[in-house]
């Protein structure tokens, strides 16, 4: 009679435990699914780039079609000699329709190099290299040139000062092909 109360008190400990531990990884996954929701309804931007020296990059945008850049998405980036990813989470609900790169503050900053640019929404995804970042972007000529197929940015200086390099869209391309992300 002991024997059969010993056993089933160590069956009912061992299913409460397996049974507590199931919950948790259900808890788990659930939250990993909510997570991966939200995220795939929010834009990204990857940046792929070298920027030797630390900065702040940011993307501007407008949902409008507008040029008229007020809102933004920034982001530290720490300087590398090798190229890094750099991704821009965009405010939930947010659908650009035409985007601007700023390319840093810091005075002493050297060329940057862009390797890429991927945009992402929603599953949707569309990634620029070379030749096309000078169909979707171009130089702010009074502030930097580009040189797409390089991809290097390289900033001016006016009277001395080393200006931010900013890189424009082309707005027709742009208002054209981001839309197509959030179909």
């Amino acid at each position: 009679m002991k024997i059969k109360k010993i056993f089933f008190l160590s069956l009912t400990v061992i299913t409460a435990i397996s049974c507590k531990n199931d919950t948790k990884s259900n808890d788990t996954i659930s939250s990993d699914s909510e997570q991966n929701i939200i995220s795939a309804k929010v834009f990204k931007v990857t940046l792929n780039a070298i920027s030797k020296k630390d900065d702040d990059f940011c993307f501007l945008y407008t949902e409008d079609s507008s040029i008229d850049f007020k809102e933004g998405v920034w982001k530290e980036v720490k300087g590398s000699l090798d190229e890094q990813s750099i991704e821009f989470l965009f405010p939930a609900k947010v659908q650009p329709t035409q985007l601007r790169l700023d390319l840093g503050q810091n005075l002493d900053q050297e060329d940057i190099v862009i390797k890429s640019i991927k945009f992402e929404y929603n599953g949707n995804e569309r990634e620029i290299k070379g030749f096309e970042m000078g169909v979707f972007f171009r130089a702010d000529d009074s502030k930097c040139t580009f040189d797409p197929i390089t991809g290097v940015v390289k900033a001016t200086s006016k009277e001395g000062v080393r200006q931010t390099p900013s890189l424009y869209p082309h707005e027709s391309v742009q208002a054209a092909e981001l839309p197509k992300l959030f179909q």
